[in-house]
């Protein structure tokens, strides 16, 4: 059947082509993915078949494709260092989004906050989960706030806390009016919603333009300022595009959020432009920028030497200056002298070898 024109597939029972998909595994794989491939055709009696990766997260479930809550915290909101950050659940739900990640960050200096070190949580058991926990999250909130004095304060919602109708909204209210100045806020971000992590994403997208960004006009000094969206400084790639944007004369405003810090993103909106690496991430603030503030925008990708180029030219055409654009030529060609040396010895180990690349969303566009 492969060997026939693409027009003629469609005479073909799709049962058969499933069957011939499935022919090379064993029959423990092929167990596992006969429900994994789906023949889009209603039943009979019109129940649309489920797809499979496409059902909603079980509750206490941590499937491959992440959750809710791992899309808000782990991804969006954990590579801010100096946002005190409590998730309101079980011990595994904190350490997955924590000891799981490769957020690096780098304080301006020793004194400066830097909350990434520490998981905080409230360890819910099984008291709380019947009686009621948000006495328990109250106190947690109120002693890390007296040890750590932090600016601001998310509160994390897991799959128990939305089961069991915790009101973590309140709590964020209450820290709010014993400690003036703080800004709290919290995020109904419950793993079971949604069947992956891009709900969280979502809510955590909103609440960021709600309660933080936009709070002060204190703008970063420099002639050409951007925010970098979606990229999450996994492994210290955040630090390569902040030395090359100096390098070049242009300045990074705030990134979202990796390496961040909270008064960067209050000020995010003075931006003159900004560039979306990870889309499916933090597109929506990219839209609500653009709507509320009028900051436009567009996709850019800082994955491998050829498309980091292709991005920083790109941001040189917006900001539509002779001057940038040859100073950022130059150091391409600068920095590429490095590459090219790299790329070299990188081949010659790699020849004639076969590669399997395991990547994320972004670096598979």
């Amino acid at each position: 059947m492969s060997d026939l024109p693409v027009a003629d597939y469609m005479n073909f029972d799709p049962n058969e082509f499933k069957a011939e998909a499935l022919e090379p595994y064993s029959s423990k794989v092929n167990k596992k993915r006969t429900k994994q491939i789906v023949i889009n055709k209603r039943e009979p009696d019109e129940v649309v078949p489920e797809i499979l990766a496409n059902s909603r997260t079980v509750p206490g479930i941590l499937t491959m494709r992440g959750c809710c809550y791992a899309g808000c915290k782990g991804v969006v909101l954990g590579p801010t260092r100096d946002i005190l950050q409590i998730v309101h659940g079980a011990i595994g739900c904190s350490f997955y989004a924590w000891g799981t990640r490769r957020n690096k960050t780098r304080p301006p200096a020793p004194e400066d906050q830097n909350f990434i070190p520490y998981m905080f949580s409230t360890d819910l058991q099984e008291d709380e989960i019947v009686f009621g926990g948000e006495k328990k999250l109250l106190a947690a909130a109120e002693e890390a706030y007296s040890i750590f004095h932090p600016k601001a304060m998310a509160l994390f919602s897991t799959c128990p806390v939305g089961l069991i109708g915790d009101d973590v909204h309140k709590v964020a209210r209450e820290l709010e009016e014993a400690h003036p100045g703080l800004n709290a806020f919290a995020f109904s971000c419950e793993g079971y919603k949604g069947v992956s992590q891009s709900a969280g994403h979502h809510i955590a997208n909103n609440k960021l333009m709600q309660k933080v960004i936009g709070l002060s006009e204190k703008s970063k000094p420099g002639k050409f300022r951007f925010n970098i969206l979606g990229e999450y400084n996994i492994g210290g790639d955040a630090f390569e595009m902040e030395r090359i944007s100096e390098k070049m004369g242009l300045t990074i405003q705030c990134t979202l959020s990796g390496n961040s810090c909270y008064d960067e993103m209050t000020a995010a909106q003075t931006a003159d432009l900004n560039v979306v690496m990870c889309h499916r991430s933090i597109n929506y603030v990219a839209e609500m920028m653009e709507t509320k503030f009028g900051i436009p925008w567009f996709k850019v990708e800082f994955i491998g030497a050829d498309a980091t180029n292709r991005a920083f030219r790109r941001i040189a055409e917006y900001f539509g200056d002779e001057e940038l654009k040859e100073k950022i030529e130059k150091v391409i060609e600068e920095e590429m002298v490095a590459v090219e040396k790299a790329r070299k010895e990188a081949y010659e180990i790699c020849k004639g070898k076969t590669v399997a690349l395991f990547v994320g969303g972004s670096r598979a566009h």
